[in-house]
């Protein structure tokens, strides 16, 4: 979509590459404006018909006609990109000078035959070359540049560089409607991630993804005849493989490999649900953005480990390595000293975890958005987000990072759609129902709260003994008088400027609960002024702002089941102890909490019934001492130096 143009009279002319880098796309002008593309009044969101404006291939401009003074309008337009995001990257930040990469798109026939003879003639080429790594397949995430060559717009996740007039073809064909360029520009929000995903958008992410493996396959094929495995890198081209698919087996690799910077990183591939061989590659990458005069490799290097190895004993993975320039790395001493360590910890972790089933609490939970499974262990960027002093290209989450905390708590955990809540209710084998997200946002649900079945659904579970957690805007959605759709399970309510001259309900901060209950250091939600109040007396508030008012944590019965409500949950070891006595709390399962169970919530236990294993970790760098508690009740010392791992033989224990 272009910028944003103001009518200053009833002719506007718009340059639809204004503010785009015009080193990496160029205008399609090889098919028919008028058929794909479209201009809107953005003011009364109306489209402008085809009759009022025109587009001058040899200016470049479209020419709005009738337009309305002081209406803004916008153009959205088709272009190929013709320089690789990837290979942009590398000559803008690594400095490379070798000749500008194009992007091959496999959908069309010509394209694709070039491709597979390429690909027959690197394979014979390359007769000792024993794994090929796909790196990865078709599509490249979206990543727009503005004019200076900086993101525009970004989604990992995103589908918008997928579309060819081909492929646009052939899905009205098989669906039966045709896709207009609105369905991908979405108002400007191209459709991004933390937008409720319209059914469209859902359709055309199926029907690439069906090519993609189909595409995938014909290449896994082509390196299993020729006596070598095949492995994918779920890294900038992974788009449209989607492995939490019912699809994505059908590929074959037989190596699934994917960068983690945190335990999200690591359970989104430990968790995926296939057989093959499952590799992460660490952070930092040796590119000189870290490695150079003043960086520091080492402390993100400490940092990020840390929070994998607490996920990995959850959900042990088989391989771990590195990307970049070793001759970078090699001028960090002590950060090669620290991999060495990390290295050595990790197949200590192989070893005595053999891949089992770790010990796992008697706690099913399934986090809920309008997502499900294809979305599972994707980070939950908040409003903060956009506001975060952060290096490029490293994920760090500001906002919500419950699924941080989650990531490393021995409990099961299962993505659920609100699709299927509609169309089946709560499984049977879910206790813990979270839903964790900024208000109106797929993380939250938006309009999903407004459907009678999804929320009577939920809300008679609960009510059956079920329990539900919600962080910063569950069940958010102006309906009928409520904000939260599901206040009365929480027992709160969030004032959004509609009733601000109704009291809310008084209410006592009781001296002891068991979601409080253990040595916290301080209690951190990352807001101080939630906007939610009490609405019901017997809702048990446990943490307000300083002030008394701004509720943080209440817990509440309802029914035979209990609700719990989070203003935030920004990632540190006390907010993991604390979702940790929340979900058994909800569950209703207070007295199997202490089983393989860490006193010092600054460290962990791990154990693995199958091998006789159990394992205590230190996250923090001070030594630590802490008592484990087993399921026999027998309670174990354990002290730690900082950061350290120990294993123990439960014979021994």
């Amino acid at each position: 979509m272009s910028e944003y143009v103001t009518a200053m009279s009833e002719t506007v002319q718009i340059d639809p590459m204004a503010n785009y880098f015009r080193e990496k796309y160029e205008i399609d002008t090889n098919h028919d404006p008028k058929d794909r593309w479209q201009v809107f009044d953005r003011t009364t969101g109306q489209e402008v018909p085809v009759s009022d404006w025109q587009f001058d291939a040899e200016t470049g401009l479209v020419t709005v006609q009738n337009a309305k003074k002081f209406h803004t309008y916008t153009v959205n337009f088709m272009v190929y990109q013709i320089w690789d995001s990837t290979s942009m990257y590398n000559h803008i930040s690594n400095n490379w000078t070798c000749e500008h990469v194009v992007s091959t798109e496999p959908y069309h026939a010509e394209a694709r035959e070039h491709l597979m003879g390429f690909f027959d003639n690197w394979l014979e080429e390359h007769p000792h070359t024993d794994v090929v790594r796909l790196t990865t397949l078709a599509y490249h995430f979206v990543l727009d540049s503005d004019k200076h060559g900086v993101d525009k717009y970004r989604d990992w996740v995103g589908y918008m560089d997928t579309v060819t007039v081909e492929a646009l073809d052939d899905f009205e064909k098989e669906y039966g409607y045709r896709l207009t360029s609105e369905d991908f520009v979405d108002q400007g929000f191209y459709n991004a991630t933390h937008r409720v995903p319209t059914q469209q958008y859902l359709d055309w992410m199926q029907f690439i993804h069906r090519f993609v493996i189909e595409f995938g396959k014909e290449l896994v094929d082509k390196v299993h005849a020729a006596g070598k495995k095949a492995a994918m890198f779920q890294g900038d081209h992974w788009v449209g493989t989607e492995p939490y698919s019912d699809e994505f087996s059908k590929m074959g690799i037989d190596i699934n490999v994917g960068a983690a910077e945190d335990g999200v990183a690591l359970r989104r591939l430990a968790d995926s649900p296939n057989d093959e061989i499952k590799e992460i590659r660490l952070y930092p990458y040796f590119f000189p953005d870290v490695f150079c005069e003043g960086g520091d490799p080492l402390s993100e290097s400490v940092s990020n480990w840390v929070k994998i190895r607490r996920a990995m004993l959850r959900k042990p993975i088989d391989r771990i390595g590195y990307g970049g320039y070793l001759s970078l790395a090699a001028k960090f001493p002590e950060f090669v000293t620290q991999v060495e360590s990390l290295c050595d910890e990790f197949r200590t972790i192989k070893e005595y975890s053999q891949k089992t089933r770790p010990f796992t609490g008697p706690v099913v939970v399934g986090v809920l958005n309008a997502w499900g499974k294809w979305r599972s262990w994707l980070n939950n960027f908040g409003c903060d987000q956009k506001f975060f002093v952060k290096r490029p290209d490293v994920v760090a989450v500001a906002g919500s990072n419950l699924l941080e905390c989650l990531s490393g708590l021995p409990v099961e955990v299962r993505f659920l759609s609100l699709s299927e809540i509609e169309q089946n209710g709560v499984p049977a084998d879910i206790n813990v129902l979270i839903n964790d997200g900024e208000d109106g946002t797929a993380w939250s649900g938006g309009h999903h709260w407004g459907n009678e079945t999804v929320v009577s659904a939920i809300r008679e579970w609960v009510y059956n003994g079920g329990g539900f957690a919600g962080n910063i805007g569950p069940t958010a959605y102006p309906h009928q008088g409520r904000y939260f759709q599901l206040a009365d399970v929480m027992g709160v309510e969030k004032e959004v400027g509609c009733s601000v001259m109704t009291a809310a309900k008084k209410f006592d901060i009781p001296e002891k609960h068991f979601i409080t209950d253990d040595a916290f250091d301080a209690f951190d939600f990352g807001t101080e002024n939630s906007y939610v109040f009490c609405d019901s007396e017997n809702t048990e508030v446990l943490k307000t702002k300083s002030d008394g008012l701004h509720i943080h944590l209440a817990a509440n019965e309802f029914g035979s089941g209990r609700g719990v409500y989070m203003a935030g949950l920004p990632y540190s070891i006390d907010n993991s102890r604390l979702l940790h006595r929340v979900l058994f709390w909800a569950a209703g399962k207070e007295d199997q909490l202490k089983q393989w169970f860490s006193s010092n919530l600054n460290t962990d236990c791990a154990a693995y019934p199958e091998t006789g294993k159990f394992a205590v970790v230190n996250n923090v760098d001070a030594s630590q001492e802490t008592v484990i508690s087993t399921p026999e009740g027998e309670q174990i010392t354990v002290n730690l130096k900082p950061y350290e791992m120990k294993w123990f033989s439960m014979k021994d224990a």
